[in-house]
């Protein structure tokens, strides 16, 4: 029975990061695309804009196929914090 429970439980935490904790690396990793690109500051936008829910989908197919809640969240926050460094912290 507690490992009915904990079952589900690891399947909900990875649901929910895979719609919640992948959300954040999507709008990172189109900054760092529209930062570092090497096209006019137009386009550049243009691309990070429209990259947004392309990769949103494939950071939540990623996260889904994690073996377990830990390692979703744990992918997530680590990805996340080597985008958030590359967006705000790497001298353009």
């Amino acid at each position: 029975m507690a490992s009915r429970r904990r079952a589900r439980l690891d399947a909900a935490l990875r649901v929910l990061a895979a719609l919640i904790g992948t959300l954040p690396l999507a709008v990172l990793g189109s900054v760092c695309l529209a930062r570092f690109a090497p096209f006019g500051e137009a386009t550049r936008s243009a691309v990070g804009f429209s990259l947004v829910v392309p990769l949103w989908l494939a950071a939540m197919c990623v996260a889904f196929l994690a073996r377990s809640a830990a390692r979703a969240w744990g992918g997530c926050a680590a990805l996340g914090a080597v985008l958030l460094a590359l967006a705000y912290w790497v001298p353009q």
